[in-house]
């Protein structure tokens, strides 16, 4: 597969894409290196010298159109994922219907504030807000076409351009997609590079990209901090997690059981906002743990494509390699309490999903991000212990308490020190609404205005 930039194709050498279901080899895209970098940076520098100028209303067009390629591709992109990612096809389907919604989210802000994204009256003076150039958006192999909409439609919106970077193990649907665009977007306006891993720091460095746009791990956030400090870029990081939840002595185990579950182990638990840990209280933790086992038990592992399939395969080796000796030293260390079958074949990165007892807090699996479906729960009697223990860790991303009180949840859960605070719930986003990073989990802000505004220089004029 070859890569649109500016229009023409680009070629280099070449890198495998695997099935993660089967470990067989699905495609071959071309890498680019440096001088392919520069080539996408200069034909956006070129774009963005009349897409700044666009109205408000060509934009948002603009966003429009996009929505419905996405939606008239659904079937296409939907299978790309898939094959590539390894989630089951009805995730997949989810997946672009969100990236659809994502665009249309960002044409309807468009349509909603108008002028006031760009200005605020200040009396006397006014505050101005003006396109910052070229973006860089650097995708992870979790959610390659929801990321990417969540960073080129605030772009678009505010008259940048953008270039984006999917994962190497990931690149087939994102490439996809800037194909599709390719004919109904002005040129050089969205781009996609695919690469070996060696893009990402010469995107974050390179002196003509103003801003960089990254989901993924904290460890490769701080690699991507680095690499744009010669620079200074304006950066925006939405990075891991180690996300806490807390189930309340009055909870319903059963109900509570359902919501975590479903939180927990979507997309084999390679979400980052995703339920990590859950800390429950004595009084229901028996209750919990059958609850939780009996929705384990349900639970169907394999390939994406077949549609008995629950929960799909991990993405590549290297997080293989990871959830499995964590597995191991979870089930040495500690009890399992359920767990699921998975398929008898080779080449699958296939985990199964597991709940885990009896673990101390200092365990990798309690401590660490394990971005499996492998769910450590863990006993409390007191609440502030429950608290001070959900906030132990660098990560500050989501949080949830469990409850059937819902103000005193409210209570609890404002005293977690995360982004996003939830009860009953868990990782609920709303693209109207902005959050703020927290902790290691990121710099800035995402969604609604907030994280408009990120793609923007603000200016204060005196007049």
């Amino acid at each position: 597969m070859t890569h649109p930039i500016s229009g023409t194709t680009t070629k280099g050498t070449t890198h495998p894409v695997l099935n993660p279901a089967t470990g067989e080899v699905v495609a071959s895209v071309e890498v680019l290196d440096g001088a392919a970098v520069d080539a996408a940076v200069l034909a956006a520098q070129k774009a963005f010298e009349a897409w700044r100028d666009t109205s408000i209303e060509q934009r948002v067009e603009v966003l429009d159109r996009i929505a419905d390629i996405v939606h008239g591709n659904a079937g296409k992109l939907s299978e790309l994922l898939t094959l590539e990612q390894g989630k089951p096809i009805a995730e997949s389907r989810m997946e672009v219907d969100t990236t659809e919604a994502t665009f249309r989210r960002y044409a309807d802000l468009g349509r909603e504030k108008g002028a006031a994204l760009f200005a605020e009256n200040l009396g006397e003076h006014v505050r101005t807000f003006t396109p910052l150039g070229v973006v860089a958006g650097i995708i992870p192999w979790n959610a390659p076409l929801i990321v990417a909409a969540m960073k080129a439609g605030p772009a678009i919106l505010t008259g940048n351009t953008i270039i984006l970077k999917p994962a190497p193990t990931t690149p087939l649907a994102t490439l996809e997609l800037s194909r599709l665009l390719a004919d109904a977007v002005p040129e050089g306006l969205v781009q996609c590079l695919v690469d070996d891993g060696s893009i990402g720091p010469l995107l974050a460095s390179h002196p003509g990209v103003r801003k960089v746009a990254f989901t993924g791990s904290t460890v490769n956030g701080r690699n991507v901090t680095a690499a744009g400090a010669s620079t200074l870029k304006r950066l925006t990081l939405e990075l891991g997690g180690n996300d806490p939840a807390i189930v309340l002595g009055d909870a319903d185990p059963g109900t509570a059981a359902a919501g975590i579950f479903a939180r927990a182990f979507l997309n084999a638990g390679q979400v980052c906002g995703a339920v990590k840990r859950v800390y429950v209280h004595d009084d229901v933790y028996d209750r919990f743990v059958e609850a939780i086992a009996d929705l384990v038990r349900d639970v169907v592992v394999g390939d994406g494509f077949d549609p008995a399939v629950t929960v799909g395969p991990l993405q590549n080796r290297i997080q293989h390699e990871k959830a499995t000796a964590l597995l191991a030293e979870a089930a040495r260390d500690g009890t399992i309490l359920a767990q699921s079958g998975v398929p008898d074949v080779d080449g699958g990165y296939f985990v199964p999903v597991t709940v885990v007892g009896d673990l101390d807090d200092a365990h990798p699996l309690v401590a660490g991000e394990q971005f499996a479906p492998i769910l450590p729960l863990l006993r409390f009697s007191d609440e502030a212990d429950a608290v001070a223990r959900a906030n132990s860790t660098e990560y500050g991303l989501t949080a949830s308490v469990w409850t059937s009180d819902v103000a005193h949840g409210e209570s609890v859960v404002q005293r977690i020190d995360a982004a996003l605070l939830c009860v009953n719930k868990h990782n609920r986003v709303d693209p109207a609404l902005g959050i703020a990073m927290s902790k290691q989990s990121g710099t800035g802000w995402l969604f609604g205005p907030e994280g408009v505004r990120e793609y923007l220089q603000p200016h204060l004029l005196f007049r």
